[in-house]
């Protein structure tokens, strides 16, 4: 599979200190929820936002933060990256983390993405303990190579019977891959140059069909694992886009397999004239939901990659000015 590492986007100092700042919190928030905050706010300076909107949202969070509980574990780790460099340290504590790109509902994976989109080694090394500490892989065996693809798989589950006879919840992907029918359809699978494609075309036309929180992470969740597998190599990179193929199929059941959108449906949302981007990320600062800001910065970065109207429909629609 061929890969592009991207160069980081340079940030500002008060994007820098707020990061550093960040650190000091539990990436659990409110004993519950994934923290947002250090995502947010990188995702709100790349969206436009002022320093003044960017120390509002820290301090809006601080009020409710507690202590994070591994810092030992996270300097051990920034010592890691001061020696040897972001991209090496990735690719050490990579092949433990591969296997598990749906831990915390994609949160680890999209936590490292922001982490290198930013360049900043503090989140980095704050990712990489939390993925180790929180790896949730599913209870289905690695596939071997194959030649069936994300559209033959989602054929697959479709039609067997132990996966269409009952309902499946987001909650619970493990159920999922125990059953016979899910192992059957990810038991081999193609991995080469389209396969990132394919897991990003699969949560894009679920979203836009559903407009489901749930599929809002498997947006979100697509870019940041292509994101990270830009920094993999070999076996290990290929082991992360076949794990995340499993995920992704269990993501779609685990929502409840929406009908997905035909390709003259996806046309005539693409046809339509949209509202620029300075319009959308305008509104997307000025809503401040951190699931919206994630959203909006996530599908301008994939139009960039892919020039397709629909992830700029999506942001449009997050931030209400397209119904």
């Amino acid at each position: 599979m061929t890969i592009t590492t991207t160069n980081p986007t340079p940030i500002s100092p008060t994007l820098g200190r707020l990061l550093d700042g960040e650190l000091a919190f539990s990436t659990v928030y409110r004993r519950y929820y994934a923290s947002h905050l250090a995502m947010s706010l990188v995702a709100l300076e790349a969206l436009g936002a002022p320093p003044s909107v960017l120390e509002d949202t820290f301090a809006a969070h601080e009020r409710h933060a507690t202590p994070r509980e591994d810092p030992a574990a996270v300097d051990a780790v920034r010592a890691e990256i001061a020696r040897d460099g972001i991209e090496t340290t990735v690719r050490a504590h990579a092949p433990a983390l591969v296997d598990g790109p749906g831990s915390q509902l994609f949160h680890a994976a999209i936590r490292l993405a922001y982490g290198l989109d930013a360049g900043h080694e503090g989140q980095v090394a704050a990712a990489l303990v939390d993925w180790e500490g929180r790896n949730t892989v599913l209870p289905v065996a690695e596939p071997t190579r194959g030649t069936r693809r994300m559209p033959d798989v989602l054929a697959m589950v479709a039609t067997a019977p132990d996966i269409t006879r009952r309902d499946h919840s987001i909650r619970d992907l493990g159920a999922i891959a125990e059953l016979d029918g899910f192992r059957a359809a990810v038991g081999e699978l193609a991995l080469d140059d389209h396969t990132w494609d394919e897991i990003a075309a699969l949560a894009l036309h679920a979203h836009v069909a559903a407009d489901d929180f749930f599929t809002l992470h498997m947006v979100t969740g697509a870019h940041a694992v292509r994101v990270v597998s830009e920094v993999l190599r070999g076996e290990v990179a290929d082991r992360f886009a076949a794990r995340t193929v499993q995920v992704m199929a269990t993501a779609y059941l685990g929502v409840g397999a929406p009908t997905l959108p035909t390709p003259d449906q996806l046309d005539a949302i693409r046809r339509p004239p949209l509202p620029s981007w300075d319009e959308i990320a305008a509104a997307a600062v000025a809503d401040g939901d951190a699931h919206v800001v994630k959203l909006v910065y996530v599908s301008r970065a994939e139009h960039g990659r892919t020039d397709d109207p629909l992830y700029q429909y999506l942001a449009a629609r997050a931030v209400g000015l397209v119904g």
